[in-house]
């Protein structure tokens, strides 16, 4: 089987990520946090530009927020993504392919399915979990093949 990995850049460091992210990603301030400097939230608030008077930011006085079981913590990690869906379907008959393809545009939706089928997107650990229930459920018992991977943090 034929297979083209598709190569795409990553960032060389953390901070580089943190810096990428900071505009556009809900930060937090809360320094007695216990989980703050394993926590990607907070490191990213560390490089929120000075001059703005206003920030996206988790509300410290949430119950939920703060403390060991944070429900907004996103360890500092990173971890193994994949990169593309083209191949996936590649020795798979037909009617196969199209109930697979149909139940996991049914989990995710269109838009989020073709990001990753495109290779827009990254597929996290989890979903690579999903497309692998899915294969099985629906029969096929073949290789689970990306078109590409690499590391990168959970956001």
């Amino acid at each position: 089987m034929k297979t083209k990995e598709k190569k795409q850049p990553q960032p060389l460091t953390l901070e580089d990520a943190l810096c990428e992210k900071v505009g556009h990603y809900l930060v937090c301030f809360i320094d007695q946090c216990p989980l703050h400097d394993q926590c990607l939230r907070w490191l990213a608030g560390q490089y929120v530009d000075t001059m703005p008077l206003a920030h996206n930011a988790i509300n410290p006085h949430n119950p939920k927020i703060s403390g060991e079981q944070c429900i907004m913590f996103r360890k500092s990690e990173r971890v193994l993504m994949k990169r593309g869906l083209t191949n996936l379907y590649y020795d798979m008959p037909g009617h196969m392919e199209k109930s697979i393809r149909a139940h996991l545009i049914s989990l995710w939706g269109r838009n989020q399915y073709f990001e990753m089928r495109r290779g827009k997107r990254l597929i996290t650990p989890s979903r690579q979990q999903d497309i692998a229930d899915v294969c099985r459920q629906h029969g096929w018992t073949g290789p689970i093949v990306y078109d590409g991977e690499q590391e990168d943090w959970l956001w």
